[in-house]
């Protein structure tokens, strides 16, 4: 059985402005660059633009000595982590987007993925994410979707910031 989670961020930025933010490629290359400063083994492999909408897709690469002693158990070389994400067109008559997510992780026994809506609110805009990650193994399954999905928490937090602080003015 998956592991869920709803989380939700806000912007005092209108949708739009965000929406703006999280289709340029300038702002992923600035992201990514900030992720480098934590891990020198992340790229933005691809960022694509059109009408259909804005494909994006992060790499990391995790040292497995970097990893919580209890994936270092079941993690026998470094994870490789690709984040792809999609945010389909700004909808400007409903003051709102979709998106979704998925990571992979070649040689782990599980997926994350999910859904991001993008809204107005009336001070500003929220980002609601819904997460469901499934751990294939036995007896700490449960566990290491619970840390993975803490350790989403944290990323979409920290990405809030980094976005208020870019559509404020100061990134």
């Amino acid at each position: 059985m998956s592991r869920r989670m709803e989380h939700t961020v806000t912007f005092d930025a209108p949708a739009a402005h965000i929406h703006a933010q999280f289709t340029s490629e300038e702002y992923w290359r600035t992201l990514a660059e900030v992720y480098r400063e934590l891990n020198p083994r992340t790229e933005l492999t691809l960022f694509r633009s059109d009408a259909r909408g804005t494909d994006i897709a992060l790499r990391q690469v995790m040292p497995r000595d970097d990893l919580p002693p209890i994936a270092r158990k079941v993690m026998p070389v470094d994870l490789v982590i690709t984040r792809e994400q999609h945010f389909a067109p700004f909808d400007a008559a409903a003051a709102r987007a979709e998106g979704t997510f998925a990571a992979t992780m070649p040689r782990a026994p599980g997926r994350l993925d999910g859904r991001y809506e993008l809204a107005d609110t009336a001070t500003g805009s929220q980002l609601r994410v819904r997460s469901s990650c499934k751990v294939s193994i036995p007896l700490v399954g449960g566990t290491l979707e619970d840390l993975i999905l803490t350790n989403m928490r944290h990323l979409f937090d920290g990405e809030q910031r980094f976005t208020a602080e870019r559509v404020s003015g100061r990134r």
